[in-house]
């Protein structure tokens, strides 16, 4: 079962708080039942860390680059990485050229429509 971020950044909080409560009880008056309440406490605490600190599968980067109605792309790659959106369009005699755009994490768009161009203007988001 997958919770949320906000969710485990919330019961890490609420553990915590408790593991404090627990802990001053037993140094006030020490018991089994509450040695146990702080051990499980403990235990929580460690799985929402392990929780928190895993690995996720990246996000998945896409890239669009479209030339149609006589527009034209020409030296001008694009790179994308960290869940990037990136998007070159060149349509009705547009054109993009020397323009390179590299993307990580941000969604990005150049356009260059009805004769309009973009030369010599790299892209840098991130």
């Amino acid at each position: 079962m997958m919770f949320s971020p906000k969710a485990v950044a919330a019961a890490g909080v609420v553990v915590g708080v408790a593991t404090g409560i627990i802990t001053n009880l037993i140094t006030s008056r020490w018991s089994w039942g509450l040695a146990a309440a702080l051990a499980v406490l403990v235990i929580a605490a460690v799985a929402i860390a392990v929780q928190t600190s895993g690995s996720s599968a990246p996000s998945r980067s896409r890239v669009r680059q479209r030339a149609d109605r006589h527009g034209r792309i020409t030296r001008s790659g694009v790179t994308a990485r960290d869940g990037a959106s990136v998007e070159m369009k060149a349509t009705r005699n547009g054109r993009i050229t020397d323009s390179p755009a590299i993307s990580r994490g941000a969604d990005t768009h150049q356009s260059a429509n009805r004769g309009g161009s973009i030369t010599g203007s790299p892209l840098d988001a991130g």
